[in-house]
Order: C-alpha cells, then structure tokens, then sequence
C-alpha cells in the first residue's frame, strides 16, 4: 500500500505548530524585559533572520529530496562523514529537545492540577507515538487543524488586547546594545525547526511546488503571530486584569477572562505536541536513511506499509522516556534540558547554513548566511554546557578525522 501523500497545507501544518511551539509561549515576555520598548525590533529582525533560513532549508529541501533531508546537502558539500556528524548532532539534539517539549506541555497542565509535568510527559508520549505511526497525510491535516487553531487563538487574542487596553507605543527607553543582543541570541530559539523539512521532501505531492507554498504560508503566518504577540506583551495594559507580571496567559483575558489558564493550557498541549510530531517524525526518517546506509543497524530501516519508519519512531520514543527518567531523578531539570539540547540543534543547523552558503548562487543569501553563521558560533561559544561542547568536540573531530582520510583516499585513489 503507498503512502499518501501531504500538500502544501499539510506540510505547513508540520511547520506552523512546532516553529512558533514553545517559543512563542514563554519568549515575548523575556525578551521585553531585557530589551524594554526595544524588543519589538529584536522581533523584527528575527524574523527576517528566519526568512533566510527558511529560503536556504527551503531550496536544500528541493534540491535534495528524501528521508536524509538537508543532511543529503552537506554531504555534497562537505563530504559523508560530516553528513553522518551532522545527522548525529541532529538525533541527540531531538532526543533531548522532544522530551523538554513534552515537559513544557506538562508544566502548563499541572497548572490545572491536572497531574504532575512529569506524569502528562509519560501520558503523552504513548499518543504521540500512536499518531506517528498513523499515514503521514493524516497527521499532516492533524498537525494543520491544531496549528491553526493554536495561531488563530494567539494572534485574536493579541489584537484585541491591543486595541482593548493599548498603552503607549511610543519608544521611550535607551538602546543598550547589550542587552538587544542578548535578546536577539535568546530569540534565535524560534528559527528551529526549518531544518527539518527536508526530511519530509519525500512525502510529499510535487516537492519544489508543495515546499515553496508551503514555506510561504508557515512564514507569513509565524511572523504575523510573533509580532502581534509581541506587541501585545509590549503595548498592552496588563494591570487592567489585575495581573502586574507580564506572561501571553495575560493576553487572552480580553478574549477568554477567567477561561485563560485552561486555553492556554490547551494551547500549550497543540502547539507542544505538533513540535514533537515535526522533530521525532523527521528524526525517524532520518534514522532510517542512517539505516540504509548502515550506519546505524538496519532494523531501524524497517517501515509499516504506509512507508512509516516505525522502529525508529519507536527507538526515540522510548530514548525520550529515559530522558523523562533522567529529569525524574534530577539528573535534569527542564532548563538544562533545553540548554543541552539547544547546543546540538544549534550546530546541526550550522552546518546546513554553511552548505547552503556554498550551494545557493545569490550573492545576499551568501553574505547574510555567513553573518548569521558567525552568529551562531558566538552563541555556542558562550553560552554552551561544558558536557554539551564537549561532546560536540569530540564528535567533530573524530568524524572531522574520518572525513579528511576519506579524502586522501580519494585522491591517493
């Protein structure tokens, strides 16, 4: 039996979700607070640094279509070996990252008394994989029904807290060039997720048509709620509602009053959980990809009829179980996880920007994909986890090793 295949809304579905995700939950508070009446252009310009992302994962996706997504790039680029790191950097990341997202969902329905973060974390993780293992299309269109309403819900509610209760959007604070850059590293948490759309290239209906419509839709509709939200955070007058604190629960009160907590509690759980179909669901086919290559053991290349990957879905499910373990004996706590696993992302998508510089002719790409990746190395420099970098080093040189003898072989050959 084939896999049906997504359209461009099903695939925007599987970006929409899982890019705005946790971010746009907890960040537009943060970075007002850094930044004051600054933020909205730390905003702005994030969101342009995502349009170049999204335009060079976008055309990577395009060009090299199937399971190994972008990682196909930079094996052209830079060789298999470094495609293998890559891949590497990319599966630890997911395998901690997947699991903070499911915290994070757990944390805004323990506010409900629901059950403990943990407990929903464990509860979730056996829907989630149930969904994965569904047809791709299907949970396309789920992933879309739940983005939608997750962006629709933010954005209105936003709005109408702006124009209900507006402050002054006059900008009265000093720039403190400090502290917008810092702002902006924190913010460069919301470009994640571009990456990972290659991996979907073969499951979908036309890939260059289905991507480019598809990217287009998830960026106008990202960028239109980041900034509506943000400027609500910014410009709206909190203590109407009695609450002095700034968090996003506050903008829904002009929309949802007492109801607040719950909705967004329930947004927490759509926007979280099509976070986690997007990174494991990408994950999964790339494993199966490393698998086809034997690199990693050939069972995790086993699929359902419906061309689902299912043991390696399995496989990171259950790697994120013992992440969970690990956060119940305190080994973790949710801060360190996103930090450890923000590390690893971080640099997969390093390597994608720098193959994509090398592949993409335009000449504004090019230069503002090597100032974006300079950025980034700024940003895994200082603020890193020794464990993370360590084993970020550690692997890059023994696959860096692998690859420049891969090389001499080559060309002694």
């Amino acid at each position: 039996m084939k896999q049906k295949k997504m359209g461009a809304f099903g695939l925007s579905g599987l970006i929409i979700g899982p890019i705005l995700g946790s971010g746009i939950l907890i960040l537009p508070p943060i970075v007002h607070n850094i930044a004051k009446d600054w933020a909205i252009l730390a905003w702005a310009l994030i969101i342009v640094v995502s349009f170049i992302v999204a335009f060079i994962f976008g055309f990577i996706s395009i060009q090299f279509p199937g399971d190994g997504g972008a990682t196909q790039a930079i094996e052209r680029v830079f060789g298999a070996q470094v495609k293998r790191l890559a891949a590497f950097y990319l599966i630890i990341g997911v395998t901690f990252g997947a699991a903070a997202v499911l915290l994070t969902a757990g944390q805004y329905m323990e506010k409900l008394n629901f059950a403990s973060a943990l407990t929903v974390s464990y509860f979730l993780l056996p829907i989630c994989t149930g969904m994965l293992l569904a047809r791709i299309n299907i949970l396309g269109k789920i992933a879309f029904v739940m983005s939608i309403i997750a962006a629709a819900v933010l954005f209105l509610g936003g709005a109408k807290s702006l124009l209900d209760h507006p402050k002054s959007m006059a900008i009265a604070s000093s720039f403190d060039f400090s502290d917008f850059s810092y702002a902006l590293l924190i913010l460069f948490w919301t470009i994640f997720g571009w990456e990972i759309i290659g991996n979907y290239s073969a499951d979908v209906i036309e890939p260059k048509k289905t991507i480019t419509k598809a990217i287009f839709i998830s960026i106008v509709a990202i960028s239109a709620v980041n900034l509506v939200v943000a400027a609500s955070i910014q410009w709206t007058d909190t203590s109407m509602y009695g609450d002095g604190g700034l968090t996003i629960t506050v903008i829904l009160y002009a929309l949802f009053g007492k109801l607040s907590n719950l909705i967004m509690a329930v947004l927490a759980l759509f926007l979280c959980t099509s976070t986690y179909f997007l990174y494991v669901g990408g994950i999964s086919r790339l494993a199966a990809s490393l698998a086809k290559e034997k690199v990693l053991p050939s069972l995790l290349g086993k699929r359902t009829k419906q061309e689902v990957p299912y043991i390696a879905v399995i496989a990171i499910v259950l790697l994120n179980a013992i992440v969970l373990l690990l956060v119940q004996v305190k080994v973790f706590d949710l801060e360190k996880l996103v930090a450890f696993a923000n590390s690893f992302l971080t640099i997969n998508a390093l390597i994608g920007i720098l193959a994509g510089i090398v592949l993409i002719k335009n000449k504004f790409i090019k230069l503002s994909g090597a100032v974006l990746a300079l950025f980034i190395i700024g940003m895994l420099a200082f603020h890193s986890s020794i464990l993370s970098m360590v084993i970020i080093v550690a692997l890059g040189l023994y696959y860096g090793y692998k690859q420049i003898a891969a090389n001499r072989y080559v060309k002694a050959s």
